[in-house]
């Protein structure tokens, strides 16, 4: 038998709820666990993301103040003029000298102004060092321009040493600004990316935890709902199974308060119930069976159990046979119609009943068929329906058995006892007659003639005829009759069989 599930399996299965919610409680339950691990997992990339953008903006602002310190550079190294020399040709002083001073400060100016919607505006971290870095250079402008106006002398670039000084200072002091924002830029840089690396591990860590715990939850749940269904069924399983062998007492005993406890009480109801029938069908067939002996007994009684056996098999079939030799014989009770008329019924029938049984017995011994009997009329056959070896030696047996029976009984009768028999062998035709009283039966010349010896014999002897003589001659003794007349046969040569010859 399946093991006892464990307490969670059972709690489950108590629970007095249908399959069908079960199962939409444990759907619904598993998809809240996987929706709120995605939302978790949304929000740590919601975070991730965040601080990856900020990343970004950090990379974008260093680039920004770095072009800036750029220009500043170059605009420092325009304004050292005083170690160019004194008068340079402007073909052959290249760009960097040619271009104006103030024009690299408008383009300063230009490159500052495009990073205010990016950088400069309210609320951002860079808001305060724009607006000083766009107030000085406005301050420069003038400054600038002046200084441009005295390096150009006839057409050369010249040095202009005192008016580069008020330009020195503060454009020293912008790149210095600019290299300490940048400072400060890398510096939180590298901090947020150790807090991103370390929230990422954290996270990671949460999430696969999370995961752990729902997949643990959503399997337990699982285990616990499917064992409160597969267990059950496993029992009613091999309930049935056990039913199905026959044993109708099995029960099978379920917590589940839902479909399958009360499959498992149906279970129990027709378990109970084909209990019940089994054994009225089996009181039934026990009292078939009964008949059917008794039928069978009286069938075989009625009828040869081969000529029985071939009914059975072939109902609708007329069961008719042709033997080409049988030995007929007939005996018959003398005087029992007078003997009769003295007796009661149950006298009369007692006494044949007490005769014939013993002549059944006669019969079963020396392997004869017995064909029927007429009042105080006995016939049996022997080589029918099934040939047999020397059937007429065995009617020979039998008939100085039945006289030698006859005359043990006749001291036991006030009158005495005695019979007379007629013995015959020949050609027959044997079979069936009736669809309901069935019986079975024998006709031809030879029956006919045994018959009549039987009729025409004298009490106490065996009369038979040369066909069943030439037959016994080697083995038994007779004694010449003669010729008698038989009603319905004719002139028969008859002899008596006295006796079995003894060997020397």
């Amino acid at each position: 038998m399946t093991k006892q599930p464990n307490v969670l399996t059972r709690s489950v299965a108590a629970i007095g709820l249908s399959i069908r919610t079960k199962l939409q409680i444990a759907f619904m339950g598993i998809t809240c666990l996987l929706v709120a691990l995605a939302l978790f997992g949304l929000n740590f990339l919601k975070q991730a993301n965040t601080r990856t953008e900020a990343l970004i903006q950090d990379q974008e602002r260093i680039e920004y103040f770095n072009e800036i310190h750029a220009y500043v550079g170059d605009l420092i190294v325009l304004v050292v003029g005083q170690y160019t020399p004194h008068a340079v040709d402007a073909k052959s002083a290249g760009t960097f000298f040619v271009i104006p001073i103030n024009d690299r400060l408008d383009n300063l100016r230009l490159f500052v102004n495009r990073g205010v919607r990016r950088f400069g505006q309210s609320g951002l971290p860079d808001v305060e060092l724009i607006a000083r870095l766009r107030s000085k250079l406005q301050i420069l402008r003038p400054l600038a321009a002046e200084t441009q106006r005295l390096r150009q002398k006839d057409g050369k670039i010249v040095a202009a040493p005192y008016a580069m000084e008020n330009l020195f200072e503060p454009l020293r002091t912008i790149q210095r600004d600019v290299f300490t924002v940048v400072q400060d830029i890398e510096k939180d840089m590298a901090n947020r990316a150790k807090t991103m690396a370390l929230a990422y591990q954290t996270s990671r860590q949460l999430v696969a935890a999370s995961a752990f715990l729902a997949v643990g939850f959503a399997a337990l749940l699982g285990y616990a709902i499917s064992s409160s269904f597969t267990w059950p069924i496993r029992r009613i399983g091999q309930t049935l199974d056990t039913v199905a062998q026959g044993d109708f007492n099995a029960r099978v005993s379920v917590p589940n308060q839902d479909e399958l406890g009360e499959l498992a009480h149906n279970v129990n109801a027709t378990s109970e119930q084909l209990g019940k029938l089994y054994n009225e069908v089996e009181s039934q067939r026990a009292d078939l069976a009964a008949e059917h002996a008794k039928s069978e007994t009286l069938l075989y009684n009625l009828l040869p159990e081969e000529i029985a056996t071939r009914l059975k098999l072939e109902p609708g079939r007329t069961i008719a046979d042709s033997f080409p030799k049988v030995a007929i014989l007939f005996a018959d009770i003398v005087d029992f119609t007078p003997r009769s008329a003295s007796l009661s019924p149950e006298e009369v029938v007692g006494l044949l009943n007490k005769i014939f049984s013993v002549f059944d017995g006669l019969a079963e011994k020396h392997g004869m068929e017995k064909i029927k009997t007429i009042g105080d009329a006995y016939m049996v056959a022997a080589g029918m329906p099934s040939a047999v070896e020397d059937p007429v030696h065995r009617a020979a047996e039998m008939a100085i058995d039945m006289q030698r029976t006859v005359a043990e009984m006749s001291p036991e009768f006030t009158d005495g006892l005695e019979i007379r028999i007629g013995l015959h062998a020949g050609p027959a035709v044997a079979g069936v007659i009736g669809n309901q009283k069935l019986f079975y039966d024998v006709w031809g010349e030879t029956v006919n003639t045994a018959s009549r010896l039987e009729s025409h014999g004298e009490p106490g002897r065996i009369q038979a005829t040369i066909a069943a003589k030439q037959e016994l001659d080697q083995d038994y003794q007779f004694a010449h009759r003669g010729t008698v007349e038989l009603k319905g046969v004719g002139a028969v040569e008859t002899w008596w069989l006295t006796e079995k010859q003894t060997s020397t």
